[in-house]
């Protein structure tokens, strides 16, 4: 007697005694792998079918895209690792990992084709998306950034030149304090990808997404008396992974003080960072030069190379301390200190909101 097959699924008894189940949809399970001489016989899958555990003997590609399986009892002699289920909730479940397989390419496309603007996202949400969708990060991350930086050196390139007595390079040039957060923020977000292997958001992609998670709240019926409520803000790891590439302009002490109560590699981000500034530090001098030379130079011209300067000196100070694996801070650690005190003080951690039933 043949056993019921399950879905679209169509069981036959064959004239030696197997059971052949053809399939409209592959199931993966695997035929019997025959003895050669340089290979030992391994039985195909094991499936339990009703009461009764079958092996997987043949597995036949259909030119209609399905599979037609072979099926005969489990022979004793061989030993059972994997016991495939063949019935109602295994064919249910099989359909819906199907649907989730779709949706998931389908979501993964569309995360590629938007990623110019998801890469600005916060880290942790992109490597979520890698996670569940399979959405490259780091690559979101980079080709966010890298029109960004474009714009911003274009735009400081321009402005050099006029700083020289030249024509505007580019009719569409921004405003030089916005030409360098561009340029310097993209290129701590392509280094942190490219270099440390962390995706990175944007400052407004950051901020776009928390407001978005703020009217979301807002929109939420309110809590049963007594239930348990997220703690407001950030937790101590989104904090972390917003402020990670600036906690490295830190004391020593508060950088070895991160790293031992979070994953924090004060040695890379330092050369990130130290690299980072010296450019934007070189750049300032070279503009305030340049003002200099074509006789247009203010005061403000003055400060910024004075300032320029010293930050150039003291990066390279950190370079050296960095290069003999020692954390080196930088005076403009504390503009970052403030906000990085919860981080230093376990004692005032935020903890993780509770998870919660449903999307």
């Amino acid at each position: 007697m043949v056993p019921s097959a399950f879905g679209s699924d169509v069981a036959e008894l064959l004239p030696d005694g197997s059971v052949a189940l053809t399939c409209a949809v592959s199931k993966n399970w695997a035929g019997r792998g025959v003895r050669t001489t340089t290979r030992a016989e391994h039985p195909g899958t094991a499936v339990r079918w009703r009461e009764a555990i079958y092996e997987v003997i043949e597995a036949s590609p259909l030119a209609s895209g399905g599979v037609r399986y072979r099926l005969g009892p489990w022979e004793e002699r061989h030993a059972i690792r994997v016991l495939e289920a063949y019935d109602a909730p295994a064919e249910e479940a099989r359909s819906s990992e199907r649907v989730r397989r779709v949706d998931s390419v389908r979501e993964r496309r569309l995360a590629i084709l938007f990623s110019p603007l998801i890469g600005h996202l916060p880290g942790a949400v992109q490597e979520r998306l890698e996670s569940e969708i399979g959405a490259p990060a780091l690559a979101m991350t980079v080709v966010s950034a890298l029109p960004l930086f474009i714009v911003g050196s274009l735009g400081l390139l321009s402005h050099i030149v006029g700083l020289f007595g030249g024509p505007p390079v580019f009719p569409w040039t921004l405003p030089l304090a916005l030409s360098i957060f561009l340029a310097a923020e993209s290129a701590v977000r392509i280094g942190s990808a490219w270099i440390a292997g962390h995706p990175m958001g944007s400052v407004a992609g950051v901020l776009f997404h928390r407001a978005a998670l703020a009217i979301r709240k807002r929109r939420r019926p309110p809590a049963a008396v007594g239930a348990a409520r997220p703690a407001p803000g950030l937790t101590d790891e989104e904090l972390f992974r917003l402020l990670e590439p600036a906690l490295s302009l830190l004391s020593r002490a508060d950088q070895r003080e991160l790293e031992r109560h979070h994953d924090f590699d004060a040695l890379k981000w330092g050369r990130l960072t130290a690299g980072l500034l010296f450019l934007v530090g070189a750049l300032n001098v070279l503009a305030s030069a340049a003002a200099f030379a074509g006789h247009a130079a203010q005061a403000a011209d003055l400060a910024w190379l004075l300032a320029g300067t010293a930050l150039c000196a003291e990066q390279a100070a950190r370079c050296r301390d960095i290069s003999a694996g020692r954390p080196r801070g930088s005076a403009l650690g504390v503009v970052v200190r403030p906000f990085a005190a919860r981080l230093l003080n376990p004692a005032r951690a935020v903890p993780a909101p509770p998870p919660r039933d449903g999307p």
